[in-house]
């Protein structure tokens, strides 16, 4: 069973995707998706979608851990149930880059959501 955690991003979104979508982790970025933004130009898509918010606070987005243990899943079927995570969670209204990390014994996701979503353009 996945166990999953969440902490909000208040400053360094882009450190943070940079961190998640490193190469040596993600198995050369094959095991690398993303909705609603490019992978590439996600930090800057967040912003924009942040502009357009009338919401208060300081979250810029959110960064969603899950853990499996080793053995539970492959790679591929774990970034899969993340994709899927992902889409229930967040209702394919916020724009997210989730990244497949196999450099542990245990395959994670790392997801990061803005906080924003893209049809109300309401803050978390």
């Amino acid at each position: 069973m996945a166990y999953t955690r969440i902490h909000a991003i208040k400053e360094t979104v882009q450190k943070a995707l940079k961190y998640i979508c490193n190469p040596e982790k993600t198995d050369g970025q094959i095991l690398i998706d993303s909705f609603a933004c490019g992978i590439e130009t996600a930090h800057y898509d967040f912003m924009d979608t942040l502009l357009k918010s009338s919401g208060v606070g300081d979250k810029q987005a959110f960064h969603l851990i899950q853990l499996f243990a080793p053995g539970e899943v492959d790679f591929d079927m774990a970034h899969q149930v993340g994709i899927e995570l992902a889409n229930k969670l967040l209702e394919n209204k916020y724009s997210y880059v989730i990244a497949m990390h196999i450099d542990k014994e245990h395959c994670h996701n790392h997801i990061i959501f803005c906080a924003v979503d893209n049809v109300e353009h309401k803050k978390q």
